[in-house]
């Protein structure tokens, strides 16, 4: 009995340390929000430079049930922006009940990972390389 309770306290131990780093109990339509503010918001890559040219932004704006992101460059000697719009997506959810799953699915069957979001952090996974950015306001 004494090793069944052990096996048992370990074993919720392992699950409780294999956490994701998603908030609980998020519908999909929680996580676009979270992305877009309500409306429309930027997300600045964070990284280990001041220089211009090193940094990248996404812009995410909410339209109907949908998400439209886009990417911000910098343009020439950094004087100007320049947008190219990467396509609309969803936040994925379980079909029963809309909790959200694990990613933003674009109509062409592309799709990127969120690791973590939260009002002021957004970790995501772009083609296989992961992408840390903080909100910019």
């Amino acid at each position: 009995m004494r090793d069944s309770l052990l096996v048992i306290v370990l074993f919720f131990s392992f699950i409780a340390c294999s956490e994701e780093d998603l908030p609980e109990g998020l519908y999909d339509y929680q996580v676009e929000r979270l992305l877009t503010g309500g409306s429309a918001k930027t997300w600045d890559q964070v990284v280990g430079s001041t220089n211009c040219t090193d940094s990248l932004k996404l812009y995410f704006e909410l339209v109907n049930d949908s998400v439209d992101i886009s990417q911000i460059n910098p343009g020439s000697a950094c004087a100007f922006d320049d947008t190219l719009f990467l396509g609309r997506a969803n936040a994925s959810g379980f079909p029963d009940n809309n909790l959200f799953t694990d990613s933003l699915n674009f109509s062409d069957g592309d799709y990127w990972m969120i690791r973590r979001i939260t009002s002021s952090l957004l970790q995501i996974e772009v083609y296989n390389n992961t992408s840390d950015y903080r909100y910019v306001e």
